[in-house]
């Protein structure tokens, strides 16, 4: 068995700890008000694309879907390995690929939710419900993306050190910030980028609205690729995860 149902709940009611879950509403509400602002009192019918594709994108992209992963992955296992808790569920026969699993699945699930609520909201907002180009359903598939590859990333550094939050942050700024806008070596292994991959795969947009700098079949590979090495790393550290570790 896979996938543990008690633990999965387990799992919901730890991320919908009510300081944990109103910053995260917050989060993901940013997006669709502002885009509801401009909505009501912009100039949206004279550039709806390029208002959707470049201030929303970018803040949904680069802070509020990976910020949210963040915030939940990386306490899915790091609040159980600060209270010590994690040796009670160590301690129970429930299989390493099962506890890493079910905690990635619901984990994903409810970040990916969030991450495509926000971005539909956002887009349908500024598009006025039609997106003949597929503009919307594109920054959709790519932000749900993120959020999976995200939380699977954030879940191992969760396990990995106690301060996950702190080098989580880093890495979006440093990595998927600095680094993976321009350098063009560090494009391969930034979410980022995969998420504009899918999104401008799926619509029709042209050049001038965006553009990805990575081509979909390689985005497609490496995110897999994450997936699987984050997923790896997290069964094999908790193999060898020590009482003293959790103390």
């Amino acid at each position: 068995m896979l996938f543990n149902p008690v633990l999965a709940g387990l799992t919901v009611r730890q991320a919908l700890a009510k300081r944990r879950w109103m910053i995260v509403l917050l989060l993901a509400a940013l997006p669709v008000v502002m885009a509801t602002l401009i909505h009501l009192y912009g100039t949206v019918d004279d550039e709806p694309l390029q208002i959707v594709a470049i201030p929303i994108m970018t803040l949904i992209y680069t802070v509020v879907v990976p910020v949210i992963a963040l915030i939940l992955a990386s306490s899915s296992f790091g609040a159980e390995i600060e209270d010590g808790t994690v040796i009670y569920l160590l301690a129970k026969p429930i299989s390493r690929t099962e506890i890493v699993l079910t905690k990635l699945v619901v984990t994903a699930l409810i970040c990916m939710t969030l991450a495509a609520v926000t971005t539909l909201g956002a887009g349908v907002s500024l598009v006025r419900g039609l997106d003949p180009t597929g503009l919307v359903l594109g920054l959709t598939a790519g932000a749900s993306l993120g959020a999976f590859l995200y939380t699977a990333i954030f879940l191992a550094l969760g396990l990995i050190t106690k301060r996950g939050m702190l080098i989580g942050l880093t890495y979006l700024v440093v990595w998927e910030g600095a680094l993976g806008s321009f350098f063009k070596g560090t494009r391969v292994l930034s979410v980022r980028q995969y998420m504009l991959a899918v999104a401008d795969a799926i619509s029709t947009v042209n050049a001038e609205v965006f553009v990805a700098l990575l081509a979909p079949k390689t985005a497609y590979i490496m995110s897999g690729v994450v997936a699987v090495a984050a997923v790896t790393l997290c069964i094999r550290k908790l193999r060898t995860f020590e009482v003293g570790q959790a103390e």
